[in-house]
């Protein structure tokens, strides 16, 4: 029977598409420190865990081998499901709640995990070992430091590393938003192998001390529980005016790795403070919960009250969209050339993640299901469109250019280009109904969004 991590074919041809689909999935895909991962020596990749399935996809574009992965055992529940997980070099660990009779299945589930590192292949495993819907660091539990010492131990002399992982999503839920891949320094597990033959649990302790103080700098973690709705709204809004202010943490230029810089800062100075709060401070988490109820009030995400544009810029953009529009209608190659388009591509403009909020429960799992479900119809709906294209013959295709089953070759193109610029078409579209929209309730509801601007006034206040 072949290891889990061993070469598979259909694996290896599925592998690219799925790391190009998960690229798309987003607006900006951000990695940094990949030189951080060991060029010489078998690793574990270890990132915190926000989402069901998206930080594994993560880091399969970022890992030079296949990597295998271990998940909870409850999804293995059903034969389909199992099979599917382990094709996607995914094992299943037991915990407590699974029942000490399955907890010893993970004597045998370890044993495949050394393999895997004895083979040369990356071994990733959630740090918290369970997923998180807050920017915070949890607790870690220790199957990963037992792995990672009984190891070592078969390694002898060849060195074998944790590699610290912060994995960022600005927004949990909503597609073509932008998540950052921050890689550490490797922790050697070499230093902790003395203790971990003297006294295991004293050096299951020390390695997951290590790598929570390495790990949190690499993330967006909020320390304060308390104040955490107050802290993380303030690192949104205030992001782009701390970026263009030299006198607090130097001007820096608005991309997605900026904004998740200045977002861990503001996070990091509001945290010191919450220890010793001053009247200034109880003032400022006052007046951001009053900020976040009357966002709450006029069905509006704070960031859009901080970031949104002039009303010149909000009219050009909304004139740019309706001139388009107005091709569309009035101007036929322009029509043609957009409906050939929404053929090859319709899943742009379905608003899956809405389906997602009704169908599942838990928050942490929609954006996992749909990024499968845009992929899976996306590749479906793509190979059938490219066959109907290439060889199908009716009253539109009699009018393209006698090129016959290359038009299928077009589709698959066409594909491709709606794939790459999804993020930024919809992104667009929305930033310019976001700014019509907070124009139009600043004349319908001028008292409300007054009291808004004079408050996000007084937040900005707090950092002068």
């Amino acid at each position: 029977m072949k290891a889990i991590q061993d070469n598979n074919l259909l694996y290896n041809t599925l592998s690219p598409l799925v790391q190009f689909g998960t690229r798309c999935h987003y607006q900006s895909f951000v990695v940094k420190g990949e030189e951080n991962l060991p060029k010489d020596g078998a690793y574990i990749i270890a990132p915190c865990h926000q989402q069901a399935l998206m930080e594994p996809l993560a880091v399969l574009n970022i890992a030079p081998k296949p990597p295998v992965y271990l998940a909870r055992a409850d999804i293995f529940a059903k034969p389909t499901i199992r099979a599917i997980l382990t094709f996607l070099k995914i094992l299943p660990v037991y915990r407590q709640r699974d029942g000490q009779r399955n907890l010893d299945k993970n004597n045998h589930i370890f044993d495949l995990s050394r393999d895997v590192l004895l083979d040369g292949y990356p071994l990733c495993l959630m740090a918290e070992g369970r997923h998180n819907d807050r920017h915070h660091l949890l607790n870690m539990g220790k199957g990963m430091f037992r792995i990672a010492g009984e190891t070592q131990i078969k390694l002898g002399d060849h060195p074998l590393f944790i590699v610290p992982t912060g994995i960022d999503f600005d927004e949990y839920e909503r597609p073509y938003a932008n998540v950052v891949v921050n890689i550490g320094k490797p922790i050697p597990v070499q230093p902790y192998m003395e203790q971990f033959r003297e006294n295991e649990p004293v050096a299951l302790n020390e390695m997951r001390k290590d790598l929570a103080v390495a790990l949190s700098p690499l993330m967006h973690d909020i320390r304060h529980e308390e104040y955490y709705d107050e802290i993380l709204t303030l690192s949104q809004v205030l992001n782009r005016t701390m970026r263009q202010c030299r006198d607090n943490f130097g001007k820096l230029a608005n991309n997605a790795w900026n904004r998740f810089l200045m977002r861990q800062k503001i996070s990091q100075q509001l945290d010191a403070k919450a220890a010793d709060p001053d009247e200034k401070y109880n003032k400022l988490m006052a007046s951001t919960r009053q900020f976040i109820s009357l966002c709450k009030e006029l069905h509006m995400r704070p960031v859009d009250v901080a970031e949104h544009r002039g009303i010149v810029g909000t009219l050009l953009s909304a004139a740019i969209v309706g001139g388009l529009i107005a091709a569309i209608i009035m101007v036929p190659a322009v029509r043609w050339s957009f409906f050939f388009f929404l053929l090859c591509f319709p899943i742009l403009f379905i608003p899956t993640h809405l389906l997602m909020k009704r169908l599942i429960a838990d928050p942490q799992f929609r954006s996992s299901v749909n990024f499968g479900v845009r992929f899976l119809f996306s590749i479906i709906y793509g190979i059938i469109i490219a066959i109907v294209i290439a060889c199908g013959k009716g009253f539109w295709m009699n009018d393209l250019l006698a090129i016959g089953p290359l038009w299928g070759l077009v589709a698959v193109g066409v594909i491709y280009l709606g794939a790459i610029s999804s993020a930024s078409i919809v992104n667009g579209l929305k930033s310019t109904g976001n700014n019509l929209r907070y124009w139009l309730l600043k004349l319908l509801r001028h008292r409300k969004m007054k009291k808004l601007q004079e408050i996000f006034l007084e937040l900005k206040d707090y950092f002068k």
